[in-house]
């Protein structure tokens, strides 16, 4: 018998939208920072046009941009190829430079953060309050980065494929050291692993997070030892948007606790379960005064070892007990401990008929390696209710009506084997099902077109038998949207239809937004539940924040993690054109290190007439590969133009190769302002490889030369009859040796050549390092044809 009536708020547009692109938040690096400073940061999203704008959710913080969002993002080598080559491209990245002020009072945790624009709103990020001493990735270093301090939190991220980020330190004394990683929990699309290596190369301990979960891990360390810890992918992937942040503490690590939670306003001792890097685990007991405010806390212990990092705590309104202190009654929570294998905790529970109670056996919530289920057995002996998981958890819960008198047993046991140790803990969540509702959002954000209005649908999820009419406030709307007055879900009704106007004179604006529902408990109607039982509720009147889900934590312990009360409302402009490749997916031969020009077909919409601006859009679909759109300009009244797309001379001839686009232009809103309107372009240029047009290639790429020494690089040049124009080659060197090795560039004629490239190193130079020589060319004058040598030389 289903007793909960489920809830939703849905935005839905009254117009077609074109394919419009509102644009997408990726991540922000560094990842994190300390309270009470101001962070320098890159804003990293997709589609970002030059007026798009950030929004804290935080109105203490401050979040300010220096300039618009700069140029499309290149993924730089080195490329996935094969099989892997095949899979869906990460997206192209704009990145702005901005900055994080953040007050000295500001607790620890997640600020959510928007990029806005006159297309719409993004999906929220998160950037981390810290308090302790926080550090950077220096980006540019060559090897393991020296921490000079510990406890550190590092922001860093795992800028391209294969590499590996390693940091150095010293451990001052013996005792373990915990490290952990956060970086789904913050939208990182990649598995981590961690590994800590001690001064030999050895490896010490190291942790997977294939699970899907962030890995942490505690290892034995010695005093004054240095240790390397080294973070990467399970893939060896990488993107800028692969972000993290590394907390590094000299202490152990809490991996559970009993109680697994604490009444509102109780001092109660804690046993806290220890990993202290030692082959079992250990405990310790303190007293733990819980809060009057608030559903949880992070809880740091001192211990003979070290200061733990933080564990959270949850609060409960009801007694919370530990299995085998009392028989439990009533609304209750009990901890419970598998230490044996395969063992399954039974509790005996007095209920009456009529009554109507919640049960949640959580592990994942409360950071256990269980996978627990749930089951009732009724006086009789036989299984009335059971479930393993309940919606977007692996934890258990399910709602039970009592269908007579009598005893009840509560069956809690786990389904995945890891039983057996004292971190094997539950908490067994009993409670009443007392008059209540909530309101949730599905979509935290929405648009609505200048002059145009949406429909917001709101549901309320109703428990308890409560039945009343449910008062809506609705705050923060932007400028120019109006709702009617006097919103009220009717008694008894499951929806409300709630229009939102916005004016033709509006600007383009977003708010955020709240939805508030208030209504009073007393109403609860007769319903399913005796008005005798513990369902029963004295006569209240509460407020309820509607909440929306969002998507940045990818590694969430329970359906609440990741849940807001601030939703995001934007004023948008109505598309004013639309387009598509002549020759949309239908797979042209293009040479490899060539420039493909390809067609594309545009249609105005509502007489738009001004410059549209062709731009490499951020989602495309296989591997790039290095393929490079650049930005043109089709003047007014203009349908077709050329859009060019380089080829690498390394792509694959065995697969095809697409690259998609995105248009945008400038359009005054009605209050005047000037914003950009972005569109897909339907389709894709899609291209097969052929032989390329030129080919650069060194006689010897693996040279060994005296230092300080001039040496030569025998090149040779091929090329196709059709490419017969100038062929320039310049010496290029990487970032880090910029400026020591020096050529002249040379300039060729229209045939296959070979020719010696004279490099001069520095005095200084040594060692072994890796240049390329350039050759580019124009094809029919104007399009970019271009192939590289590189050549490893080593100075000695």
């Amino acid at each position: 018998m289903r007793i909960l009536f489920v809830c939703a708020i849905a935005f839905f547009a009254s117009s077609p939208v074109h394919a419009q692109k509102a644009p997408e938040a990726g991540y922000v690096f560094p990842a994190g920072g300390k309270a009470g400073t101001a962070v320098d940061v890159k804003l990293g999203g997709y589609d970002w046009t030059p007026d798009t704008e950030y929004l804290a959710h935080d109105k203490r913080v401050q979040l300010v941009a220096n300039g618009p969002p700069g140029p499309i993002l290149i993924a730089p080598p080195p490329y996935w190829f094969g099989a892997k080559g095949r899979i869906g491209s990460l997206p192209l990245p704009r990145e702005t430079l901005a900055k994080f002020v953040i007050p000295a009072d500001m607790p620890p945790g997640p600020i959510y953060w928007q990029a806005v624009n006159a297309n719409g709103a993004s999906e929220p990020r998160v950037f981390i309050v810290g308090t302790g001493i926080e550090v950077v990735e220096d980006e540019n270093r060559t090897g393991a980065q020296s921490l000079q301090t510990l406890p550190v939190a590092v922001s860093g991220r795992l800028f391209k494929n294969e590499e590996v980020d390693r940091y150095r330190f010293v451990t001052p004394k013996d005792g373990p050291v915990t490290c952990e990683l956060t970086a789904r929990r913050i939208g990182s699309k990649f598995h981590g692993i961690l590994e800590v290596h001690d001064a030999q190369g050895k490896l010490v301990r190291d942790a997977l997070g294939t699970s899907g979960d962030d890995p942490a891990l505690t290892f034995p360390a010695k005093a004054n030892a240095e240790y390397i810890v080294s973070v990467r992918d399970v893939d060896f992937g990488g993107d800028r948007s692969y972000v993290y942040r590394l907390a590094i503490t000299p202490g152990p690590r809490i991996v559970g606790a009993i109680p697994a939670a604490g009444e509102r306003t109780e001092s109660r001792e804690v046993e806290f379960v220890l990993d202290t890097g030692a082959a079992k685990f250990d405990s310790i007991k303190r007293t733990i005064a819980f809060s009057a405010v608030g559903r949880a806390f992070d809880a740091k212990i001192g211990t003979p070892l070290g200061t733990t990092p933080p564990f959270t705590l949850p609060i409960s309104d009801h007694a919370e007990i530990v299995v085998g202190a009392a028989r439990p009654a009533g609304p209750v929570g009990i901890t419970g401990v598998l230490d044996q294998p395969d063992a399954e905790h039974r509790h005996a529970f007095d209920w009456k008929k009529g009554e109507a109670w919640s049960l949640a056996a959580e592990a994942r919530r409360i950071g256990s390696p269980l996978d627990v289920s749930v089951a009732i057995v009724g006086p009789d002996g036989k299984e009335l209710a059971r479930n393993d998981d309940a919606p977007g958890t692996t934890d258990a819960a399910l709602t039970f009506l009592v269908p007579a008198d009598g005893t009840y047993t509560v069956v809690v046991s786990d389904t995945a084997g890891r039983t057996g140790t004292r971190a094997a803990i539950y908490r067994l969540a009993v409670r009443s099902v007392s008059p209540d509702f909530t309101l949730q959002v599905p979509a935290q954000k929405a648009r609505v077109h200048v002059g145009d209005k949406i429909e917001l649908i709101v549901t309320a999820l109703r428990t308890g038998g409560f039945n009343g009419p449910i008062a809506l406030s609705i705050k923060g709307l932007p400028a120019g949207v109006t709702a009617p007055a006097d919103l009220v879900i009717p008694a008894g009704k499951p929806s409300l239809s709630i229009p939102l106007q916005a004016a033709k004179d509006a600007g383009t604006l977003a708010g955020l937004v709240t939805l508030e529902g208030t209504g009073d408990l007393a109403s609860t109607g007769t319903g399913l539940f005796s008005r005798n039982g513990p369902a029963a509720s004295p006569a209240t009147t509460v407020t309820r924040l509607a909440t929306a889900r969002t998507t940045v934590n990818l590694a969430p312990r329970s359906p609440d993690d990741g849940l807001v009360t601030t939703l995001c409302l934007a004023t948008t402009l109505k598309p004013r054109f639309k387009g598509q490749p002549v020759d949309q997916d239908t797979g042209r031969k293009v040479h490899r290190g060539s420039t493909h020009p390809a067609e594309v077909i545009l249609e105005r919409l509502e007489g738009y007439g001004g410059d549209i601006v062709l731009q490499m859009a951020s989602r495309q679909s296989y591997q790039m590969q290095g393929i490079t759109g650049g930005e043109v300009i089709v003047p007014p009244g203009v349908t077709k133009t050329i859009y060019p797309v380089f080829m690498p001379e390394w792509l694959e001839t065995t697969r095809t190769s697409r690259c998609g686009m995105i248009a945008v232009a400038k359009l005054a809103d009605p209050k005047g302002k000037v914003r950009w309107i972005c569109n897909d372009i339907t389709g894709f240029i899609t291209m097969t490889m052929e032989g390329a047009l030129l080919k650069v290639s060194a006689d010897e790429p693996d040279m060994t030369v005296p230092a300080g020494q001039p040496f030569d690089v025998r090149l040779k040049i091929s090329r196709l009859t059709k490419l017969n124009g100038m062929v320039r080659l310049e010496l290029r060197a990487p970032d880090v040796i910029v400026g020591q090795l020096k050529a002249e560039p040379m300039t060729l004629g229209g045939k296959d050549e070979q020719v010696v490239m004279r490099v001069t190193p520095t005095p200084m130079l040594r060692g072994l390092h890796t240049f390329t020589v350039r050759g580019t060319a124009m094809q029919d004058g104007k399009y970019l044809v271009l192939s590289e040598a590189s050549v490893v030389v080593e100075l000695k």
